[in-house]
């Protein structure tokens, strides 16, 4: 071999073990971690725990169809695991901080219940449907049914028979409804079942009481059921 047959083997050699050498110029890239604030978009139009469960949904946030419904068994599952949801076009909700709808159905009404409807209206974090129903079996059957679509988060009826009324409503396994008369009530219907229907008699009932029972049920977020309950 010449020598200048030797000098260009050497030459391409040095240019080959350069183009193996990863170069200081241009370092590998590294792939974008994953974004954890970036929202996972469901478009299905009712939710239920099952889905949730199918999508391996386990952290927020999560954002649903503007008119998807979610079903009370969607409602435990996201309030179990404190994972933060809204709708499209909504604001985005955090984990302890989510707005909430409760139902309210009124069959027998006192100016009280009027002051406190009113005086409580303004909450934040709460939102509020009304309607006015003939008894309370039609009580009882509008909150089975607004509750089965997920059209609110929880309910409360006001009746001249509460008890009739939670024992119509509990004959649907989705519903955990209790009659409350003090706060005591309320605390002890929401530890150990997870209410998410209350019936209250507002006959005798004062606007300051009233107002701290409305206040009391609504406190805490989305009724949920108990960790150990079973239907």
């Amino acid at each position: 071999m010449t020598m200048a047959a030797d000098l260009v083997d050497r030459i391409v050699a040095g240019v080959l073990e350069q183009l193996k050498a990863p170069s200081a110029a241009a370092p590998a890239t590294r792939p974008a971690a994953p974004n954890p604030n970036k929202a996972m978009e469901i478009a299905d139009a009712v939710i239920t725990a099952g889905l949730l469960e199918t999508r391996g949904l386990v952290a927020g946030p999560v954002v649903f169809a503007a008119k998807a419904i979610l079903t009370p068994s969607a409602v435990d599952f996201l309030s179990s695991r404190k994972i933060a949801w809204t709708k499209s076009g909504s604001a985005t909700s955090a984990p302890g901080a989510v707005s909430t709808t409760w139902l309210v159905f009124v069959s027998r009404t006192t100016p009280a219940v009027e002051s406190a409807l009113e005086a409580v209206a303004q909450q934040p974090g709460v939102s509020w449907k009304r309607e006015l129903v003939g008894c309370h079996r039609e009580a009882a059957r509008r909150a089975v049914g607004a509750l089965c679509r997920g059209e609110g988060d929880g309910a409360i009826a006001f009746t001249g028979k509460p008890e009739a009324l939670a024992c119509h409503a509990n004959r649907n396994g989705q519903v955990r409804a209790a009659a409350v008369d003090s706060l005591e009530r309320v605390k002890r219907a929401k530890r150990t079942a997870g209410a998410n229907l209350f019936a209250v008699d507002p006959e005798g009932q004062s606007v300051f009481a009233l107002r701290g029972l409305l206040r009391e049920i609504v406190s805490g977020g989305r009724p949920s059921a108990p960790a150990d309950w079973s239907e």
